[in-house]
């Protein structure tokens, strides 16, 4: 099943972040909770983790990036073995 990593609102009420890292590559395997990608506003820092254990199937935002609350950044593969 594939999950969504969705940018989530920000504690400083910001709209419009910029993707600054990601913490894995395509195709390596990710843990649910760990910080998969980094984000900032002219305030915060923001990270959003893994929904699920599995894969990086795709990253939709690369470093340098300008995304919105509730943007798309990438997409996770929960892998059968991690139900």
């Amino acid at each position: 099943m594939e999950h969504k990593l969705v940018i989530p609102s920000t504690v400083d009420g910001s709209h419009e972040l910029t993707i600054t890292a990601w913490f894995k590559s395509p195709g390596e395997r990710v843990q649910k909770g760990k910080d998969l990608v980094e984000a900032v506003t002219e305030k915060i820092t923001l990270y959003v983790p893994a929904p699920v254990n599995g894969v990086l199937k795709e990253i939709l935002a690369p470093p340098g990036s300008k995304v919105m609350v509730g943007d798309v950044v990438g997409i996770v593969t929960e892998t059968q073995e991690d139900h």
